[in-house]
């Protein structure tokens, strides 16, 4: 029994021997642990703020893509609805004031450009426009097919289709299109003073 004892004595003590000569310096100095704790927590903010700051540019960045895409796209709905006006002018003032007989009338429709207006039907931009315009758009087009369609059945003469048809262009040019313009144009400087180039589109005032 003793010689067991002896021998767990006598490991015991170059346990205690070799424990003593390491090194624990580092280990019993409280500077080693705060300057580590410093590189742990210095490391999570900084990956925390480069994060930020990457989703913070990723949604600066889409923001105002968006916007430049609804200037681009209300710019062409301008452009569209006014050419529209100028053609139905030429209509009422050649065809509908002349006095001219139905068959002639529909020979002489006018040909009105919807491809601005048929593709915002298709735009997940198309909803991000204020509706004021979309709606008075829609309504000018449909009052004009009316008032075309009246006159080259009979229903409504020559003269009182352009009589309408021509109050008609006039609250679009003194209302819809005045208001339009100013609604891209004030998107386009805003979207200049934020660095974006919109030089690709030649203004046609």
């Amino acid at each position: 029994m003793k010689p067991v004892i002896q021998k767990n004595k006598e490991a015991a003590i170059k346990a205690g021997e070799k424990l003593k000569s390491m090194d624990h310096r580092d280990l019993g100095n409280s500077g080693f642990w705060i300057s580590q704790l410093f590189v742990v927590v210095a490391t999570i903010i900084g990956v925390y703020l480069a994060a930020h700051a990457g989703l913070k540019q990723a949604i600066v960045f889409d923001e105002l893509t968006t916007r430049e895409r609804n200037y681009h796209l209300r710019a062409s709905l301008h452009d569209e609805l006014r050419d529209n006006v100028h053609v139905l002018r030429n209509y009422v003032e050649e065809s509908l004031s002349q006095n001219l007989s139905r068959t002639m009338l529909q020979n002489q429709r006018p040909a009105i450009s919807q491809f601005i207006w048929e593709t915002m039907r298709y735009s997940p931009r198309t909803l991000e426009t204020p509706s004021v315009f979309l709606t008075e758009g829609r309504r000018f087009y449909a009052r004009a097919e009316d008032i075309i369609r009246k006159a080259e059945n009979g229903v409504y003469g020559a003269q009182h289709a352009a009589g309408l048809l021509d109050d008609l262009l006039n609250q679009m040019e003194e209302e819809l299109l005045p208001r339009l313009h100013d609604n891209y144009t004030a998107l386009g400087e805003e979207l200049r003073r934020q660095g974006v180039n919109l030089e690709t589109r030649k203004e046609r005032e």
